[in-house]
């Protein structure tokens, strides 16, 4: 009587998620998107940057979680490059968590500090390197990855993902690039002189110390 033979066994695959885990996820982001500025705006009788800012965070996270879950299964659309565990690796290690977290840190650094003529600019370079370069710095190890039948969606993702925060510093990068401008307040009443500012236009933000 022979031994039985074990078979071989073969490793668990993730299961594949069905179309409408993708269609709740899109929901959400959509509800996100419609209903998060519209609690801001009962709130303070408009959107403030912060607003803006969390609606299109929670939607791409919707967005993104849908997607993760929808191909999970289908390894058909995933790299067949394998990870080589570097420092690059280390790097692109952060990349979701500088898109999230980078925008708002460059937000407070500039919102903490009150912005003069002196410090503006070291401030506004520090929230584009939060908000923007951190994120395209974290995302160039990824690219490495991008081939095979997912090779567009996986650009798609990339580019889309690191945009969000690039375009979140894109009025900061403008003021960096013309500088202040005058803002003259006229006096409401006669013999008060007018007032004058110096204006960042795209971030409409008053430089104190005048």
């Amino acid at each position: 009587m022979g031994l039985p033979v074990k078979s071989e066994e073969k490793p668990a695959t993730p299961e594949r998620a069905p179309a409408r885990v993708f269609w709740r996820w899109l929901w959400a982001a959509l509800t996100a998107a419609v209903f998060v500025p519209a609690r801001f705006y009962v709130e303070f009788g408009y959107v403030p940057p912060v607003g803006w800012g969390a609606t299109v965070f929670l939607s791409a996270l919707c967005l993104l979680v849908g997607v993760g879950m929808y191909y999970a299964g289908r390894t058909e659309y995933h790299t067949r490059v394998a990870p080589r565990g570097d420092w690059l690796d280390r790097v692109g290690a952060f990349w979701l968590l500088s898109c999230g977290l980078g925008p708002f840190f460059g937000w407070a650094l500039t919102g903490v500090f009150t912005l003069t003529e002196a410090n503006w600019r070291w401030l506004y370079w520090g929230r584009v390197a939060l908000g923007a370069g951190l994120p395209v710095l974290t995302a160039l190890p990824l690219l490495r990855y991008v081939g095979g039948r997912g090779a567009p969606l996986m650009l798609a993702l990339l580019f889309g993902v690191t945009a969000l925060p690039v375009w979140s510093a894109w009025g900061t990068m403008c003021d960096l690039s013309e500088g202040p401008s005058k803002l003259l307040i006229r006096s409401p009443a006669p013999g008060v002189p007018d007032a004058e500012y110096r204006h960042l236009r795209h971030t409409n933000r008053v430089l104190a110390g005048r």
